[in-house]
Formats: C-alpha cells, sequence, structure tokens
C-alpha cells in the first residue's frame, strides 16, 4: 500500500549535460525524454531497472548511502555537468557532495505528497521506503509493540531511528534486497 501520491511539475532541462542522474524510478518517470547524447546513472539497482525499462542506457549504477554512491560516482563525473531531475523534497544528498567537483544543476520534475491511510495498518512487519512514507504513516499512527521495522535504506533508516524506532535496513538499498532481509 503506497502512502505517498505523486504529480508531475512542468519543468525545463537543460541542455548540453554531460549526465543525467537519477535518484528514483518516478525521477525516470516524470524526468520526460532523456537526449541521447547524455549519460544516465541511478542511485541503485531498482532506479537503474527503470530506466532500462524506459529504454534509457545505464552508465553508472550505485550501491549503498548516497554518500557512497556519490564518492563513487565522483570518479566518471568530476568535472563534468550533471543534471539532477528530482523530487520537490529531495534530500539532494547526492548533489551537496559532488557541487564542489562537479556543475551541478537541477530540476523539480514531480512532487510526493504524504497520503496516510484512513485507519492504522495491523501487521507484524512494517516496511518504509522513504522519510516521506515513515511521516505519511507515524505522524498518525504508532506501531505496535514488538513489530519489525524495516527500512529501503540508510536515509528511511535514519529517519525512523530519529524518531526513536529501532530499524533494520539491506547493505544495499533495493526492494530486491528487502526481501531478501525479510
Amino acid at each position: 500500500m503506497s502512502l505517498l501520491r505523486f504529480v508531475a511539475v512542468p519543468f525545463d532541462p537543460p541542455v548540453n549535460m554531460d549526465w543525467w542522474f537519477f535518484y528514483s524510478s518516478r525521477a525516470v518517470q516524470y524526468a520526460g525524454s532523456i537526449p541521447e547524447e547524455v549519460k544516465t546513472a541511478a542511485i541503485g539497482s531498482g532506479t537503474a531497472a527503470a530506466l532500462l525499462r524506459a529504454n534509457a542506457p545505464v552508465d553508472f549504477c550505485g550501491s549503498g548511502s548516497p554518500e557512497r554512491v556519490a564518492e563513487d560516482f565522483l570518479s566518471v563525473c568530476a568535472g563534468r555537468r550533471v543534471f539532477f531531475p528530482r523530487a520537490r523534497q529531495s534530500r539532494l544528498s547526492v548533489q551537496l557532495i559532488l557541487r564542489d567537483r562537479a556543475m551541478v544543476l537541477d530540476a523539480v520534475c514531480y512532487e510526493n505528497h504524504a497520503a496516510p491511510p484512513e485507519e492504522a495498518i495491523d501487521a507484524n512487519t512494517y516496511i518504509f521506503t522513504s522519510p516521506l512514507n515513515v511521516a505519511a504513516y507515524l505522524d498518525h499512527y504508532s506501531l505496535p509493540t514488538g513489530a519489525r521495522v524495516l527500512a529501503i535504506g540508510p536515509s528511511t533508516g535514519s529517519e525512523l531511528e530519529r524518531r526513536g524506532i529501532p530499524c533494520e535496513w539491506p547493505e544495499t538499498p533495493s526492494e530486491t534486497a528487502l526481501v531478501e532481509l525479510l
């Protein structure tokens, strides 16, 4: 069950970029047509799969925390022009690390809004896939004592821990890794 609602935001992508970097499969969905002459980068395997489904190449695929992905990506993008189509609520984690070593441009191509359920969900295990997903649920409901809580990755896990909720997350932030952890 999704606790988020997504809305496209019109934007004009910059021209003459070397790379387009995608944080999420939603960014792939809402970014529009990727110019053939640019290389594409994905923060992780789920986003890379969305690029492949959109018939776009994947020239770089990160693995691990946004910090690790940014450092790995620098080996191919230092000094280059990198465009980030993103959500309005993005934490800009990769951009902030790259900004002094690459030309970074971004544009909001979609918004995500919390869409909490009408009533609490009764489960033994709760899986959260973004910090906004955490807020959409936990700003309205609490989790039952003893529930197992999984996060897709460190950003989501940090938000849960900030709220005092112990959780686990896989080494690689992907849906496949979440299923394996489960």
